[in-house]
């Protein structure tokens, strides 16, 4: 168990750095300390498992020390801070979440308003609004709950449809941190940042929890721009998404050092050759790119050095994962497919959600709804979503590789395809292009021309910047209905 991890540590090399937030620094020792006095914050107000608890609030370091107390008192925590501003969570239809048995809310201090207390107040969930001042702490030696460990749930990204709730156990833990470590190469010596990922985030949760399990440090930022955490020395490893990513290529050239022993991660959509070439330039020459999900993890962590390395991802060692036909056969190598993943050692399921499971979840593996082609070396390459597909003369085509290339040749940092109906019937393509000023008419005729031929013309859309969630993920939905309320030029493509 993680909590288990952090005090083993916390006696081993009590003065090394377990956490740097917002520019301060903790021990291991005063990690440990804070944790056992939320311990004994908690057993003296009641508050041990079963049941949920709901941390309401943004603060990640007050997150990890509240949650971790609570899961070692048998309750199971969620996050719903930042997830409520990112719409992963309605307040006042906080029940249709489906948990059954919501012991409290907890908030801190500095973020409880009286809005939010009369919210949990309508729902009729206490407030816990949770100072440590002065508690005295319980430590590991009260580790005997009466009831077995709770577990965190993390929401996932809502790509599959709907927002779901992912329960990770101590169980669940156990094989995701040591897969973590492996893949990364994190140790005690590691400084890793995760940036300002929301605790109900699997990135947030998975790369930190990984990184306290072999007593290595994690820096968080939430109070600064993200390219200032590079400026923290010893950093040795970064996870981010393409949305930070860009943030951080957008500073001034001089923002930050360029630091060659860092390991920089990017997953949570796609980066552009032009990216990955300046973040070489201006960040790290170590850059890499996986793919995971809230439900299966990582799948594919791929080290960009060739230029085929941005779309052609290299899979897991142990991992099964496969690309099957309608009938959850496998295709040949070369054809399109849904990608499942074998779900051994990780959730098997989505909380209290019955119908969602059975759409996912089957046969000990889930389908994530992504479209992929394998390559005869073993690698494999996302072709979008199953949802997403356009229709070109009758045939469905997914959009995301035509997207990649069409960014390419544009050198643009952003390129979303849709189809619609016009007036006459007729299949009408939309080419919605990331950028601040027009594209060069003759250059984007023939990019055009070149990928969607199988249109006569296409409505073509600019915009400063792409709607995305907070992984980075373009909503294309939201794109779609910009574009579509907005006249568009049109460009020839035959």
């Amino acid at each position: 168990m993680i909590i288990q991890m952090i005090f083993d540590w916390a006696n081993r090399t009590p003065e090394r750095i377990a956490i740097i937030h917002n520019g301060r620094a903790w021990s291991y020792h005063s990690f440990a300390r804070l944790i056992a006095a939320a311990r004994g914050y908690f057993v003296r107000r009641g508050y041990i498992g079963p049941g949920y608890a709901v941390l309401a609030f943004d603060n990640l370091m007050d997150f990890w020390i509240l949650s971790l107390a609570l899961r070692s008192l048998g309750l199971t925590t969620m996050a719903v801070g930042s997830a409520i501003a990112a719409g992963q969570v309605d307040l006042p239809n906080m029940r249709k979440l489906g948990l059954p048995n919501v012991r409290c809310v907890v908030a801190n201090p500095s973020e409880t308003s009286a809005e939010l207390n009369g919210l949990f107040t309508e729902l009729g969930l206490p407030l816990l609004s949770v100072s440590l001042a002065g508690e005295p702490a319980l430590g590991p030696e009260a580790f005997e709950a009466p009831h077995p460990l709770g577990g965190h749930i993390l929401l996932t990204s809502g790509t599959t449809g709907i927002h779901k709730m992912v329960l990770m156990s101590s169980a669940c833990d156990a094989d995701l941190l040591r897969l973590h470590v492996e893949l990364f190469g994190i140790d005690q010596h590691s400084l890793l940042s995760v940036f300002n990922y929301g605790a109900w985030i699997g990135a947030a949760y998975k790369w930190a929890a990984s990184t306290w399990s072999v007593g290595g440090g994690v820096v968080f930022e939430q109070a600064r721009e993200p390219w200032q955490v590079l400026l923290h020395p010893g950093i040795s490893h970064a996870v981010l998404n393409p949305g930070t990513l860009a943030g951080i290529l957008a500073a001034p050239a001089n923002a930050f050092p360029r630091n060659d022993k860092l390991k920089l991660a990017v997953g949570a959509g796609a980066v552009t050759r032009l990216q990955v070439d300046q973040a070489k330039a201006r960040i790290s020459p170590h850059l890499f790119n996986y793919i995971a999900s809230t439900e299966a993890g990582v799948i594919a962590f791929t080290s960009l050095d060739a230029r085929d390395d941005l779309r052609w991802h290299q899979l897991l060692p142990g991992r099964l994962v496969e690309i099957v036909d309608e009938s959850d056969r496998p295709v040949p190598t070369g054809k399109i497919g849904r990608l499942r993943v074998d779900t051994a050692g990780g959730p098997t399921n989505y909380l209290h959600d019955d119908a969602a499971t059975r759409a996912f979840f089957k046969d000990g593996f889930f389908y994530s709804g992504d479209l992929a082609v394998m390559r005869s070396d073993g690698r494999m390459a996302l072709q979008g979503r199953v949802t997403d597909v356009i229709n070109m003369r009758g045939e469905k085509i997914s959009p995301a590789p035509i997207e990649e290339r069409l960014g390419e040749l544009l050198g643009c940092s952003g390129v979303c395809l849709f189809s619609t109906q016009n007036d006459s019937g007729e299949e009408e393509i939309h080419v919605v292009i990331e950028a601040p000023t027009p594209i060069d008419s003759d250059r984007l005729t023939a990019a055009i021309k070149q990928e969607v031929g199988g249109f006569h013309r296409a409505r073509v859309h600019y915009i400063a910047a792409l709607p995305r969630n907070r992984m980075g993920k373009v909503l294309r939905q939201v794109v779609q209905a910009q574009a579509l309320a907005s006249p568009s030029p049109f460009a020839r493509t035959g």
